[in-house]
């Protein structure tokens, strides 16, 4: 969090892959850490072994999104039609990492937005889910996915307006309120 806050962040969403965190965690980090406004989100495996898509549910610390998920890939618009109806967005993250990242989206299940810039995405994947994100029509957004500390401030977004709960996030994005920021473009 004091790296967060160094590097000039205002708002962060804490996801974790297939569990949510606690609401006490939570709110000790937002007491420890006032000036940074700290939201939850989840981080579902969605599909089988070996093929399945990360998929990002913002705003959220309800664990029947890994319950769903945990259901395989068949089940993925019911993942994303309970984010919709709460009103939490939805990113499919790093959707060409691997050949298999995005198969949700050719089954026809779309989330809200898809990763572009990430830690665990390489410039030319990149490339690829911008290109996938445009055949379907879906807004894409630059994400941390930060595991260490050395990856915060390297793939941001900034948006127009604050973020005042943690659902405001989906209606940035689909509307397009919001810039996709990397470091080396800062510099």
């Amino acid at each position: 969090m004091r790296r967060l806050i160094a590097c000039g962040y205002e708002a962060v969403y804490i996801t974790e892959h297939d569990w949510p965190w606690p609401e006490q965690e939570l709110a000790a980090l937002r007491e420890k850490f006032p000036q940074l406004r700290i939201f939850p989100g989840i981080e579902v495996s969605v599909g089988e072994l070996y093929s399945f898509q990360h998929l990002l549910v913002l705003g959220t610390t309800d664990v029947e999104y890994v319950e769903l998920a945990k259901k395989g890939l068949q089940n993925a618009g019911a993942v994303l039609e309970k984010a919709r109806d709460e009103g939490h967005l939805t990113v499919l993250a790093h959707p060409c990492r691997w050949p298999d990242a995005a198969d949700m989206i050719r089954r026809g299940f779309l989330p809200d937005a898809l990763e572009y810039r990430t830690c665990n995405q390489s410039a030319r994947q990149g490339v690829k889910a911008l290109k996938l994100a445009e055949a379907h029509g879906l807004p894409v957004v630059n994400a941390g996915d930060v595991h260490a500390l050395d990856m915060i401030g390297c793939y941001w977004i900034e948006t127009a307006r604050d973020l005042d709960g943690p659902d405001d996030i989906r209606e940035i994005v689909r509307a397009g309120e919001y810039k996709r920021c990397l470091a080396e473009e800062a510099d």
